[in-house]
């Protein structure tokens, strides 16, 4: 008896396909499909309701007599898909390697039984070796355990401390060619994965999942399905009666408003310096308009701590020597010749660069507009920081992307890059040069990813007997956010839910980022999802998504998902 199937092939952009078949095959297994000639790997969906047209081709062949994934990243690929609005293809290109729809052969796993009931488990503490002890007990025992970290220098470094024999049980899951241990943890020989945000996909059924600084926005997937890793986590926990255990230096809104997890301890106000910017020394640069300030209090520390032979950080999240270069006669901004975006004074200033599409270009001879040939920089950058203050200080490093960091001693300066670096260096003074600019802007998760760089600042790669002091430069406005450091995460997180619940924003809500590349009519999404009542945020300028908050996605996916093919859609819950 012949009857209908749903094929989805990932090696294709085409919704799922109608074929006919007199072969009984499970849902997720690999079949082979002709399309225009050509053989592809396709996964069963299932049966067909109904049947489209009447040249209804037949399979051309079988090559999993069973589903060769488990059952519960079956779960996260046809869920995320739903949830993304990206179709199934998409999410099954964004969560199996390539291999799987190239037609490789791969055993399927075996069965295991999950027989736990869901629970979660909270370890927020500031310091990271305390958190790192309490995940390797976690280890020991029979329990197959994924764990993952916010990078994968955390996560390299956590497995290079194991114990021999927790090593030979675990792998360290890689970041690119992820199936030269897919074959293996899916066949369950190791208990344990260890990795950065991509290892939340690994095969190995866990019947505990750890989450490291879970606050992280570094957990945002960046492509195929656009969730967060830890979100994941918690689906595929759920699905499996599995432990999740959640940590960092502090909960991310989602768990604070979920479950309140007690505050155990809080930073010591002797730790944390507020300097007024108004008492300040103005660095000019030349070439540039504006100034950087450094405070009395900032100078002092900062001479005080290199004499004692420690490090220093100061964070100024301004690349390159100036934020934009203008015509001083006619005031026409450089703009990027690809995607109009505001250019940014490299090194030296005879390259700007686009800090959105990364394009390059000389600085111009004459202005577009008027064709004078006088130049000049806005608000100047770190770059032009570290040329000033290398006649103060000895030792100044610039810590940008691609420095070496064996050389980072002494004083560093950096952007928000340098965070990474904190473990390693780990600097007895950290200094945030302007708080106040890193508040403007209009993402409303801005205040907190701020509050959970500053916490960084003072606690990451740091041991609970060692003194680090966090100074942090702001104007008026900008005191009130910092003094909440001092009193630690649970009086910010309680502030911060209140207005979010206000303005029904996640946690309470979808935010919901639709970026359709300069493809389709921004007119025409805009009118269909106001129709059904829904406000969209358009920022005004065509290189820039659009926002919705959604306290539901179903009227908003009837709406996109048609055209998903055409849009890069994020949904983001916390």
């Amino acid at each position: 008896m012949s009857f209908l199937v749903k094929v989805a092939v990932p090696e294709m952009a085409v919704e799922p396909l109608t074929y006919s078949t007199d072969v009984d095959i499970h849902v997720g297994a690999r079949v082979i499909v002709n399309i225009q000639g050509h053989l592809h790997a396709g996964f069963m969906l299932g049966e067909a309701d109904e049947a489209p047209g009447s040249d209804i081709k037949p399979l051309d062949g079988v090559i999993d007599d069973e589903p060769v994934i488990d059952a519960d990243i079956w779960d996260v690929i046809t869920w995320g898909s739903k949830v993304c609005m990206c179709g199934i293809n998409r999410a099954l290109r964004a969560v199996l390697p390539k291999n799987f729809y190239m037609g490789d052969r791969i055993e399927a796993p075996p069965h295991v039984e999950n027989s736990g009931k869901f629970r979660e488990v909270h370890n927020f503490n500031p310091f990271d070796s305390e958190r790192v002890n309490f995940y390797a007990g976690e280890l020991e025992g029979a329990e197959r355990t994924l764990v993952l970290f916010s990078t994968r220098d955390e996560a390299s470094g956590f497995y290079a401390h194991l114990p021999r024999d927790l090593k030979h049980e675990a792998v360290l899951w890689p970041f690119l060619d992820v199936w030269e241990a897919w074959p293996d943890v899916n066949a369950k020989k190791y208990r344990i994965v260890i990795g950065a945000p991509g290892a939340v996909f690994a095969p190995l059924s866990p019947q505990k999942i750890i989450v490291d600084d879970e606050a992280s926005s570094a957990y945002l997937i960046p492509y195929g399905l656009r969730l967060s890793a830890r979100s994941i986590a918690g689906r595929r926990a759920q699905f499996l009666g599995s432990t999740l255990i959640l940590g960092g230096r502090i909960p991310s809104l989602k768990t604070y408003m979920r479950a309140r997890p007690k505050m155990e301890s809080k930073p010591d106000r002797k730790d944390i310096v507020l300097a007024d910017i108004y008492r300040s020394r103005r660095e000019e640069s030349s070439g540039t308009d504006g100034s950087i300030p450094l405070t009395y209090s900032l100078i002092r520390r900062t001479y005080t701590e290199l004499l004692r032979g420690h490090n220093v950080m100061w964070f100024l999240n301004r690349p390159g020597s100036s934020q934009e270069v203008y015509c001083e006669k006619c005031g026409h901004v450089v703009k990027c010749q690809k995607c109009g975006h505001t250019m940014r004074v490299l090194s030296g200033g005879e390259m700007l660069k686009c800090p959105k599409c990364k394009a390059l270009r000389a600085m111009p001879v004459k202005c577009e507009e008027c064709g004078a040939e006088f130049f000049r920089g806005k608000r100047p950058g770190i770059e032009a920081l570290a040329h000033n203050v290398s006649r103060y200080y000895p030792k100044v490093r610039l810590y940008v992307k691609g420095t070496e960091k064996n050389s980072m001693k002494g004083l560093i300066l950096t952007t928000n890059k340098g965070l990474e670096l904190l473990p390693e260096v780990r600097p007895s003074l950290t200094a945030w040069l302007d708080l106040d600019a890193e508040l403007w802007g209009d993402d409303y998760d801005l205040r907190y990813n701020l509050f959970v760089k500053l916490y960084k600042c003072l606690y990451a790669g740091r041991k609970p007997d060692v003194k680090r002091t966090l100074l942090i430069q702001a104007r008026s406005s900008g005191m009130k956010f910092a003094g909440m450091i001092a009193d630690g995460w649970s009086r910010f997180l309680t502030h911060e839910l209140r207005e979010r619940e206000e303005f029904m924003l996640p946690p309470y809500a979808y935010s919901v980022e639709i970026d359709d590349g300069g493809r389709m009519s921004r007119d025409f999404l805009i009118d269909a999802l106001e129709e059904v009542g829904l406000f969209v945020m358009d920022p005004g300028d065509e290189s820039k998504p659009l926002y919705v908050q959604t306290e539901s996605l179903d009227e908003i996916s009837g709406i996109l998902e048609p055209y998903s093919r055409a849009l890069t859609i994020t949904v983001r819950s916390e």
